[in-house]
């Protein structure tokens, strides 16, 4: 269930994006949150989790988020942020090729909320409720990956819990 209502929240949001109701998005932020989520799904199926739902919804909205950003033709920014996040995300396949999966989710993670500063940055400078929906949506498909998680472990609940702080996070941004 988590997996397929963050996949329904998300595909909400490239609607959105295609349809131009929510500011302008950065083509490199959300493609490093692309090659994240794809990674967040081998890390967590490799770390023991055979059933990574909730990883499984973001990487398939994620896919449409970036084609909605590119049939808009929206900003493409490199800067020093999604450089930290490439480097973190390097750092989360090289834990996992020398340590082990379960300990490459913490630099996955750490490159997750890397990437996201960008975004937390613009809806700082320009609120826009009008997202609320996403990253609460986001934040509920999380619990219930925790909630449903067939063990409460490190592979199970590390990612899930650290994404409802992340999209609390932005739900806070997005409204005040």
């Amino acid at each position: 269930m988590s997996g397929i209502l963050g996949f329904l929240v998300a595909v909400g949001f490239a609607v959105d994006i295609a349809m131009q109701r929510v500011g302008p998005q950065n083509i490199a932020t959300w493609s490093m949150v692309l090659a994240l989520d794809f990674i967040g799904v081998v890390l967590a199926f490799r770390a023991g989790n055979r059933k990574p739902w909730l990883q499984v919804g973001w990487a398939m909205a994620a896919t449409l988020i970036v084609a909605a950003i590119l049939f808009r033709q929206h900003v493409w920014e490199w800067g020093w942020i999604e450089t930290a996040s490439a480097l973190a995300f390097l750092l989360a396949l090289c834990l996992w090729w020398w340590k082990s999966a379960a300990h490459g989710l913490g630099a996955y993670m750490l490159a997750m909320y890397i990437s996201c500063i960008p975004q937390g940055i613009d809806y700082w400078n320009t609120p826009q409720p009008e997202t609320a929906y996403v990253w609460l949506g986001s934040a509920f498909a999380s619990f219930l990956a925790v909630a449903g998680a067939p063990k409460h472990d490190y592979a199970h609940v590390f990612v899930p819990w650290a994404a409802i702080i992340l999209n609390v996070g932005f739900t806070i941004l997005v409204l005040r």
